[in-house]
């Protein structure tokens, strides 16, 4: 059997959502330039060039209490690596950046590895070597004017994305005539799947520029991805295809 190539949509897609993070992070210089003023109102700009922190209450006209660049964080997913050391048969590294924007909007860009080496109750086995993923998609604050800066609670809307291959062994079929057959396997499955994350996310402060946070969210898929001889049993990024609800623990490190 020939190995599928990635389609033209997700070459696409991977264009896309790469786009977005250069976009994202080349602003950075240019929004930093910025983030000892707010750019809203010359009273906001008054008070920062007096280094003067701006009153519990916000004077009349003031929209936000921090400027339009309010920092930038990276973090760690630490509860699928902690779950893969009570023997999980699957596990998904991710990496993620957060841009602060007057403490509101946060667009956030991820990346990470997974891999599944799984087998059923019935000795059928699912391999997936290591493959990458990407997610992009913007958290919304609801505190954001809050007097405390490093914490949030929100809710998020992401998108990923995952190219993943598969090799299924062990398997029997019943033949009408022959009857039961097999072991066989299955190589070189591929499948391109999208998927969107609807959910909601806190983070607090634990330690200086350290922080953790929880998100819980709802997983439906946009295209999970097909093959004439099965669908995806795992999808990097995503996990198990079977669960549609998601749990992630981030350790935060604010870069500034």
């Amino acid at each position: 059997m020939k190995k599928r190539s990635i389609s033209s949509f997700s070459i696409r897609f991977l264009r896309a959502m790469l786009v977005f993070g250069l976009t994202m992070f080349s602003l950075v210089p240019e929004l930093r330039a910025q983030g000892n003023s707010i750019p809203t109102t010359s009273a906001v700009q008054e008070k920062r060039s007096q280094a003067d922190p701006l009153p519990e209450q916000l004077p009349d006209g003031v929209k936000y209490r921090y400027p339009l660049l309010n920092g930038l964080s990276l973090s760690f997913n630490l509860f699928p690596p902690v779950v893969d050391l009570f023997g999980k048969d699957y596990c998904n590294y991710e990496a993620m950046a957060t841009l602060d924007l007057h403490h509101r909007f946060f667009p956030q860009v991820s990346a990470g590895l997974g891999y599944c080496n799984a087998e059923s109750d019935d000795l059928v086995k699912y391999k997936s070597e290591m493959r990458p993923f990407l997610k992009a998609g913007m958290l919304y604050n609801f505190n954001y004017n809050d007097m405390r800066p490093d914490d949030y609670w929100g809710v998020f809307l992401r998108f990923g994305y995952a190219h993943s291959e598969a090799k299924v062994s062990n398997l029997y079929y019943n033949d009408g005539y022959w009857g039961k057959q097999g072991p066989i396997s299955i190589d070189d499955l591929a499948f391109n799947s999208l998927w969107m994350e609807i959910g909601g996310s806190i983070k607090v402060l634990v330690f200086r520029r350290v922080s953790l946070g929880w998100d819980l969210s709802f997983k439906p898929f946009l295209h999970k991805g097909t093959n004439r001889q099965g669908k995806p049993y795992f999808v990097p990024g995503y996990g198990t295809t079977g669960s549609k609800i998601g749990f992630a623990f981030h350790l935060y490190y604010d870069l500034f």
